[in-house]
């Protein structure tokens, strides 16, 4: 299997499967769910190495935003 197509399908796997244990506990926070969903494209990628053509933009703006929503955890926990 080309290792494009396993990527996709593992990924599109690990997401059904988050959204599924996140909506069965109960958890509403949007930015939890994009956390996980950053860190199961990076597992992805580092297990199967699909190749890109290009630069991979979204790895670029998933970091960023996980970045930002790291941060912005730190300060509410160091501010309170």
């Amino acid at each position: 299997m080309n290792k494009n197509m396993l990527f996709n399908l593992v990924l599109s796997a690990m997401i059904i499967i988050t959204v599924v244990v996140l909506g069965a506990i109960g958890e509403t926070r949007l930015d939890v769910y994009i956390s996980l969903f950053t860190l199961e494209y990076f597992i992805g990628l580092a297990v199967l190495r699909p190749r890109r053509r290009t630069l991979d933009f979204l790895a670029i703006s998933l970091l960023v935003v996980f970045i930002i929503i790291v941060g912005i955890r730190v300060v509410e926990i160091i501010l309170t």
